[in-house]
């Protein structure tokens, strides 16, 4: 290993060596070198302050569709008192906004929420929530506000830079409306600082180059640059030449008429380099041979530690296997495999009620309470579900706030929701009282579904329960539905907008890590491509592709020194990696267009043979919508250049996929996607 480290830094030398005794002198090759960086360095910057514009945009409409902001709205009149309130909506709202600032403290200003008449219902700048006697009653002169009356429904437009009236900054603004019903009633407004572009345009660039981010008329939006810089309209798209200078123009798609101009002197002799002492050459050797030794014994350590950290985790897993740790009751995997059996005995009887439940607001408890007050209603509620149910039924988490009930033997889904029932006011009938003796209601939402031997897995069993639950929650929750009485014709109609929120989530998960929303839109892609080969119902395939659009959405709570470190993940970075899948079925939950994706996006990351994380499901206890992201993910992740691997073929990757078939991936979802791949390529040859 030091022998390969030490040949590496003897090559590093010599490549080192070689490159700095290279001078160019003459002046067409400094005029062609010039040309090719500012080319390069235009197309590069636009594409840079498109992907903030894109970040803001996405995280004004994701922002949007939280609920406290149309619940704001839900009754007339009392918008005074809810920004005053110290809970409830305002509050809510409040909470809201400066999270999102706290995720963007060095791009975002002011973030805020104003009502179609111009008066602000909330504001946050600098991360601190103005009180409500500091809010302004009248905002209808900002170029902000006077955007959000052109701007449609379900889009985010940005504004022309402006000085933002409360920080006394140069800003541009991110706002998209807020409807109830159909009708816009306030907007939502991300002010982002023209000096987050700045930084955009300095990052990593060529002292001798000049970087301009202007309007189509010419106005400076940030940068640095020749002051006599001529507007872009004057300018080709491509290099044009202007007294002593040169340009490169290119446009920035998400603002029409901003562009980046790069500039340069042809005498800035930018090809010419300088050769360093020989002490130089000398200190890159020894700090390359340091570097190759370090890694060395870090590449041993970290061997050592994962050895050591696979063998805890697995005796964890198995002690985990079973029961969930906080409330006492069996867990998912379980549940999974206590339908498989009652499936099969009620082969000659009625089939195998299941009820699911879901915790009726339930990040409102974490907010007020606290996380300790979120596991006491949780423990609670376990209690009265347990009480409320036969000694041979199965009660269980299956995760977060949600819960289980397996009911064999009974002859009818008229009388599971019976049980749904008197579970549902055992548990709204008291409230629960939290340590330090604060009383709490607590509501709870129910789906069931009675499966017969012969329609389905315990994965369909589960999935049936979960449609009618959300249904119940759509439908304004602390109420029981039942998926025989379901309109699917109505689901359906819900998921083109699914998939819009979704896009728009995924590009802001995605943005942070350069992909540009290219990953998650072939997984998703990819995943219905592989759900219609397997026969599965339209459906069935709009679920799977949205699930595929957000499998990566709980890496918003991953720091970005993580998903940008151009090398492996130590142990404790990999721990807070392997998170992402539960924080982002977590974070859907709270979003009932989007929570049917919630089993695919938690269980991504499962292996079929049962090594995979976060529950360790194996073959079909996996969610077959999880098993095929993952296994679309596994493409997609291969067949692209990443900071610690080169891209693979085509091939190479298919002939991964066979590999890990059985073991990584369940092998009819890859004889799937082989085939759809397969099918592509000749599809793309004829």
């Amino acid at each position: 290993m030091l022998r390969v480290s030490f040949a590496f830094a003897v090559l590093g030398i010599l490549l080192a060596v070689l490159g700095t005794a290279i001078v160019v002198s003459r002046a067409s090759t400094e005029r062609a070198v010039l040309d090719r960086s500012l080319a390069t360095a235009a197309g590069e910057k636009a594409a840079l302050v498109d992907t903030e514009l894109q970040r803001v945009q996405a995280l004004a409409l994701v922002t949007s569709r939280i609920p406290p902001f149309s619940e704001f709205y839900a009754d007339e009149g009392s918008q005074a008192a809810a920004i005053a309130a110290v809970a409830g909506p305002g509050r809510e709202i409040n909470n809201a906004l400066a999270y999102l600032w706290q995720l963007y403290p060095d791009r975002l200003v002011e973030v805020g929420y104003v009502d179609v008449d111009g008066a602000e219902d909330a504001r946050v700048v600098n991360g601190q929530p103005l009180p409500a006697d500091a809010l302004l009653h009248d905002v209808r002169g900002w170029p902000s506000y006077r955007q959000g009356v052109s701007t449609p429904l379900g889009t985010a437009r940005i504004s022309a830079p402006f000085t933002s009236p409360t920080a006394h900054v140069p800003v541009v603004a991110a706002t998209v409306p807020v409807a109830v019903d159909g009708r816009v009633r306030a907007y939502v407004e991300l002010e982002l600082a023209t000096a987050a572009l700045d930084r955009v345009l300095s990052a990593d660039r060529d002292p001798r180059l000049g970087l301009r981010l202007v309007t189509g008329t010419g106005t400076a939006v940030a940068g640095a640059g020749p002051t006599s810089t001529p507007p872009p309209a004057q300018l080709v798209s491509g290099l044009s030449a202007a007294g002593r200078w040169r340009y490169a123009v290119r446009p920035v798609p998400q603002a029409a008429n901003w562009y980046v101009i790069a500039a340069g002197h042809p005498q800035s002799a930018l090809g010419v380099a300088v050769q360093p002492t020989q002490a130089a050459v000398l200190g890159l050797a020894v700090a390359m041979f340091a570097l190759a030794l370090v890694g060395f014994r870090r590449a041993r350590a970290a061997a050592t530690r994962e050895f050591a950290a696979e063998q805890q985790a697995r005796a964890d897993a198995e002690q985990r296997s079973r029961v969930d740790a906080l409330t006492g009751l069996f867990n998912r995997r379980h549940t999974m495999e206590m339908i498989e059996h009652e499936l099969a005995r009620a082969s000659h009887g009625p089939g195998v009620g299941v009820l699911m439940f879901d915790v009726d607001h339930f990040k409102r408890v974490n907010d007020r309470h606290g996380h300790a007050g979120g596991d006491a209603v949780l423990v609670e509620v376990a209690e009265r579900l347990r009480d409320g149910v036969r000694e041979w039924d199965l009660v269980a988490r299956i995760g977060g706030e949600e819960f289980c009930v397996v009911a064999p033997g009974l002859d009818s889904e008229a009388a599971v929701a019976a049980l749904g029932e008197r579970l549902r006011h055992a548990v709204a009938e008291r409230p629960v009282t939290l340590p330090g003796g604060i009383a709490v209601p607590v509501t709870i939402s129910v789906g069931a579904a009675m499966v017969a031997h012969g329609d389905g897995s315990a994965e369909h069993a589960l999935e049936f329960a979960d449609r009618a639950l959300y249904a119940a929650k759509r439908n304004g929750r602390n109420r029981l539905r039942r998926f025989s009485q379901l309109d699917t014709a109505d689901l359906r109609a819900e998921q083109p907008e699914c998939l819009h929120i979704a896009e728009a989530l995924a590009i802001s998960s995605d943005l942070r890590e350069g992909n540009l929303a290219a990953h998650s839109r072939q997984v998703a892609e990819l995943s219905a491509a592989i759900a219609r080969r397997l026969g599965r119902s339209e459906e069935d395939v709009l679920r799977v592709q949205l699930a595929g659009w957000l499998h990566d959405v709980g890496k918003i709570a991953v720091p970005d020194s993580i998903l940008a470190k151009p090398g492996p993940l130590d142990d404790a970075e990999w721990q807070i990696m392997r998170t992402h899948p539960a924080v982002g079925a977590d974070l859907l939950r709270h979003f009932p267009e989007l929570a049917p994706a919630c089993p695919a996006v938690r269980h991504h990351h499962e292996r079929f043979d049962g090594a995979g994380y976060p529950d360790r499901l194996a073959g079909e206890q996996i969610p077959l919508d999880a098993r095929i992201v993952a296994a679309a993910d596994a493409y997609s992740a291969m067949t692209a250049d990443r900071s610690y691997h080169t891209a693979r073929s085509v091939p190479e990757a298919i002939e991964e996929l066979r590999r890990c078939a059985g073991s990584h991936f369940d092998p009819a979802v890859v004889a799937a996607l082989v085939a759809e791949l397969l099918h592509s390529a000749m599809s793309t040859v004829a």
